[in-house]
């Protein structure tokens, strides 16, 4: 589980570092976890698919790429602070 969670948070990197994945590096991931991660995992897995079904139209419209890119920065940043959270 949580290799794939680091591959999750690998690829979400890239993404924010101007990068392009393919559906292939994330439609294997498969993550359980409990309490309040499971969803947000859910949620930025979701985006990751939007974000590679939606290229051509991000590539015609900058502003929706940056829109995407931000809610996957905002995803990032909650799996960090749960993760965090649950190491203290």
């Amino acid at each position: 589980m949580m290799q794939d969670i680091k591959e999750l948070i690998g690829v979400i990197m890239r993404i924010l570092d101007h990068g392009e994945i393919a559906e292939a590096e994330i439609v294997d991931l498969d993550f359980e976890a409990e309490g309040e991660l499971q969803p947000v995992l859910n949620e930025a897995y979701v985006q990751l698919l939007e974000f590679v079904h939606d290229r051509e139209l991000r590539r015609a419209d900058p502003d929706l790429d940056g829109r995407r890119r931000a809610a996957l920065q905002d995803a990032l940043h909650k799996i960090v602070l749960i993760c965090d959270a649950g190491h203290d």
